[in-house]
């Protein structure tokens, strides 16, 4: 073997060895996102007087969850977050996540507030399919309010907001919001880290084509008990 072929084996030994821990460092990163968004729910039902209405929850075609969202300016101005996106797949269960980013908008809450939990809840098939496709912004393309909050039922849905968002400061203030302007888009890299596939779409992942670890499972199961259908 020529030193030339020798040298060439050597470097491809060194950058396979280099990227399996760059890339299991990366999973791990997006395991902790999906464990972080299973606390966002723990938290939020343990709250009777301030949590999303039952009926809200049970009626949701999906849910977003974004732990910790930095803000960037005054009073959250030039927001950005990143989680994950859960659908109900129709089987009397919800799916595995798929990871988003929330970008933009002025979310508008007390002076003080260093980083929020955010949960928007998709009443309508319009406002997902607006979600999968790239074409996200309340606002925009769909139409955002603030969210009932309480134990008790709510009523009128003819009306029905295609989303409702919720805020939660480290405060403990938990509360319907407006995210008027804020964009919701599809994490794509992350979703291979976590799955391990390159190429993974959302749909793969809502369809239930891939396992995912240990995490996926785990926040499935506290949506069965969250949001049962």
């Amino acid at each position: 073997m020529n030193l030339q072929k020798s040298l060439a084996l050597a470097l491809t030994a060194t950058v396979v060895t280099i990227s399996i821990p760059a890339a299991l460092a990366s999973q791990q990163d997006a395991i902790k996102s999906v464990e972080s968004a299973r606390q966002v729910l723990t938290n939020e039902i343990a709250e009777p007087q301030h949590q999303i209405p039952k009926s809200v929850r049970q009626n949701a075609v999906a849910i977003a969850i974004i732990p910790d969202v930095v803000k960037a300016g005054f009073i959250l101005g030039g927001t950005r977050g990143a989680g994950v996106l859960v659908v109900n797949n129709n089987k009397g269960g919800w799916s595995n996540p798929a990871f988003v980013t929330l970008t933009g908008g002025s979310v508008g809450l007390q002076v003080g507030a260093q980083s929020s939990d955010i949960i928007i809840v998709f009443n309508t098939k319009k406002s997902l399919e607006k979600a999968l496709a790239q074409d996200f912004q309340l606002g925009g393309s769909v139409t955002g309010t603030a969210g009932p909050t309480g134990a008790s039922p709510v009523t009128g849905t003819s009306t029905l907001s295609d989303v409702y968002t919720y805020v939660r400061n480290r405060e403990g203030l938990f509360g319907g919001v407006s995210l008027e302007g804020t964009k919701l888009e599809m994490d794509n890299s992350r979703n291979a880290e976590f799955y391990g596939k390159p190429n993974i779409t959302a749909q793969q992942i809502f369809a239930g084509s891939f396992r995912g670890p240990e995490a996926a499972a785990n926040l499935r199961q506290t949506l069965n008990g969250y949001a049962p259908r």
